[in-house]
């Protein structure tokens, strides 16, 4: 037999309002889907139950229903439902606590009055019937800094030797300018505007000497900077481990020398047609020799030899 509690569950289903004749009504509001950002989790749409002590006149639904339910006539469903009521009140008056299930539970507050709280295990909502709470882990989306990395990199770039000279060029002409204006004399200014003197820091009453240096000189010293260089050194010497004709077939042969170990291998082309591998390169001859020695006391290098290719 369906219970006045299992029956006000399975109508909350399908009624908004289910009215318990002088006890309260049981009301439902639709919530739509709501996310929770704390928790981070998307909660489907849902009934939210709550409850009215002011309306409790009797409209038949539950009454109605019970009996439907249970096959009896309405006036057994009547007193089924009047002996509910009449136990959750005197339950209530004890300070006891009345459990609904899948509805909530009842209470007396501190004053006396009926007190709902709500079970949220159902939802009632039959358009989201088998829809879950869904966790799900918050992707939070990283801006290229491109600009600022841009910046980094500029402002980390070396600068030329041109952009040096250019710089002291203009601060020579600067300090010129500064010099014809601050004095009359122009003569005794301009002679003196082509250098830029450094002078030591001194007392008020001692004299420290002075370093001249001339614009030229400065463009004299950055340009012979410039052109020094290191100086080159060429191979002349190569040990060559196989010479194909076909370069396909020496880059396939460099491939096993690498898997043997020799990375500094490459393929050296020559004057003649011929693709070699050579494992290392040398600038003498005497360089040369000896790591030929060395390499043919390797079972896989027995066959190396010198190649002179200038």
């Amino acid at each position: 037999m369906t219970t006045v509690k299992e029956q006000i569950s399975n109508l909350l289903f399908t009624h908004e309002c289910i009215v318990v004749p002088d006890l309260g009504a049981f009301v439902t509001t639709t919530i739509s889907a709501r996310l929770d950002t704390d928790k981070n989790v998307l909660m489907p749409p849902s009934k939210e139950i709550g409850f009215n002590r002011s309306l409790s006149h009797n409209d038949g639904v539950l009454i109605t229903s019970l009996a439907q339910a249970n096959g009896i006539s309405y006036g057994k469903a009547k007193i089924m439902v009047e002996e509910f009521v009449s136990e959750v009140m005197t339950d209530i008056q004890k300070g006891l606590l009345v459990t609904i299930e899948k509805v909530g539970t009842l209470k007396k507050d501190a004053i006396g009055l009926l007190q709902f709280v709500a079970d949220n295990s159902e939802s009632y909502l039959t358009d989201s019937y088998g829809l879950t709470s869904f966790h799900f882990t918050p992707v939070v989306k990283m801006q290229p800094k491109v600009a600022e990395n841009r910046q980094v990199q500029r402002a980390l770039r070396p600068v030329g030797l041109k952009q040096i000279a250019a710089t002291v060029a203009m601060v020579v002409g600067l300090f010129a300018i500064s010099q014809k204006l601050d004095s009359p004399v122009n003569g005794k200014h301009m002679a003196t505007a082509s250098t830029i003197s450094f002078a030591t820091p001194t007392q008020s009453n001692v004299v420290g000497p002075s370093i001249e240096v001339t614009a030229e000189e400065v463009s004299a010293a950055i340009e012979h900077e410039a052109v020094i260089e290191a100086p080159v050194v060429k191979n002349s010497y190569y040990l060559i481990a196989g010479s194909f004709k076909v370069e396909s077939q020496a880059e396939r042969f460099l491939s096993i020398i690498h898997e043997m170990g020799e990375e500094q291998a490459f393929v050296l082309a020559s004057p003649n047609n011929r693709y070699r591998v050579a494992i290392n390169g040398y600038a003498d001859k005497g360089s040369a020799v000896e790591e030929l020695n060395a390499y043919r006391q390797k079972e896989d290098f027995k066959t190396v030899w010198v190649l002179t290719q200038k």
